[in-house]
C-alpha cells in the first residue's frame, strides 16, 4: 500500500530550475526513480543537458525545456510542453531562485537593481510557474501537487540579505493562499524550507566547527535530502497535506542560533565576504 502511494508511475512532473547539479537535479533524479516522466526546465542549456543525462542514468524518462520562468510567457510554454504528455501533468517542483554572491549587501546600501533581481528570481518566478501549472491542471481536470522552495531565511531575520528573506517569506504566504484557492480543484500546494545545503552554486566554504555549533545534526544537508522531501509532498503519501512549509534544516531553526554575534549567518564562512559586510568584526 505505501509503496504504491510513493510511486509516481504514469505521471508527468515538471522540475523548474532543474540544472546545475544541485537541488533541482537531485529532484529530477528522485522523481525519475519512482516512475514519473520528468519535464526538466532551465534557462541554461548546458545545465539542462546535465539534468537530462542524470535522468537517463537513473533509467528515467524525461525531456528538457529551455525557458525563463520569471516571465508568464516562459512559464506557460514550459507547462504547455508538460501537458503534451505522455502522462497527465500531475506535479510541479519549483526550484528556481537562490542566493548569489553579489546579492549580499547591507540593507541601507542595497542596490535597487539587485533587490528587484532577487525578487524576480525567487518570488516572481515561483508565482508565474505555480499559476501556469495550476491553469494546466484545472484545464485538464486533473488533480496535482505543487511544491515550492522557500528557506529558513523566510521565517527569521535575514541580515545583509533582505530581499532574499522577503521573497522566501512571500513563498510561505503564497502556498498557504494557493492551497486554499486551489484545494477545491484537488491541487495541493506546499513548500520546503531548506537550511544550509551543499550545492555547487552556494557561495560557502566548509566549517565543521560552525556547523556543529549551529545545526543540531552537526552537518550541512545534501541536495538529495531536499529531493526526498519533495518526493513525499508530490506523492499520495502526502494526500492530506496542503498549505504547509516543511523545514528540512537539520534542526537549525529550532536552535535559533544561526545568526552569529556579528549578525552574519553562521553558514556564511567566506572570510572576504564577512569582512566586506561587517568591516569591524573580528
Amino acid at each position: 500500500m505505501y509503496r504504491e502511494k510513493l510511486s509516481l508511475e504514469g505521471r508527468t512532473i515538471v522540475v523548474a530550475g532543474a540544472g546545475g547539479g544541485g537541488i533541482g537535479t537531485a529532484v529530477c533524479e528522485a522523481v525519475a526513480e519512482v516512475g514519473a516522466s520528468v519535464v526538466a526546465v532551465d534557462i541554461d542549456p548546458e545545465a539542462l543537458a546535465e539534468a537530462e543525462q542524470r535522468i537517463r542514468e537513473r533509467g528515467g524518462r524525461g525531456r528538457g525545456v529551455i525557458a525563463d520562468v520569471r516571465t508568464r510567457e516562459g512559464a506557460e510554454r514550459a507547462m504547455a510542453e508538460a501537458a503534451a504528455g505522455p502522462g497527465p501533468l500531475s506535479g510541479l517542483v519549483h526550484i528556481v531562485g537562490g542566493a548569489r554572491e553579489g546579492h549580499w549587501e547591507p540593507s541601507a546600501d542595497y542596490p535597487d537593481e539587485a533587490f528587484r533581481e532577487v525578487m524576480e528570481l525567487n518570488l516572481d518566478s515561483a508565482f508565474q510557474t505555480c499559476r501556469a501549472a495550476a491553469r494546466a491542471m484545472i484545464d485538464a481536470g486533473t488533480p496535482g501537487s505543487i511544491v515550492c522552495l522557500s528557506s529558513i531565511s523566510g521565517s527569521a531575520s535575514s541580515p545583509f540579505h533582505l530581499p532574499y528573506g522577503i521573497a522566501k517569506a512571500g513563498i510561505v504566504q503564497m502556498v498557504q493562499t494557493l492551497a486554499v484557492e486551489w484545494g477545491r480543484r484537488s491541487i495541493r500546494v506546499n513548500a520546503i524550507a531548506p537550511g544550509s545545503i551543499r550545492t555547487p552554486r552556494v557561495p560557502m566554504t566548509e566549517n565543521p566547527a560552525r556547523d556543529r555549533a549551529a545545526i543540531p545534526l552537526g552537518r550541512r544537508g545534501d541536495a538529495s535530502e531536499i529531493a526526498g522531501a519533495a518526493l513525499f509532498l508530490l506523492s499520495d503519501l502526502a494526500s492530506y497535506v496542503t498549505g504547509q512549509t516543511l523545514a528540512v534544516d537539520g534542526g537549525a531553526t529550532g536552535k535559533l542560533s544561526f545568526i552569529g554575534a556579528d549578525d552574519v549567518p553562521v553558514f556564511m564562512d567566506d572570510p572576504e565576504m564577512r569582512a566586506r559586510l561587517v568591516p569591524d568584526s573580528d
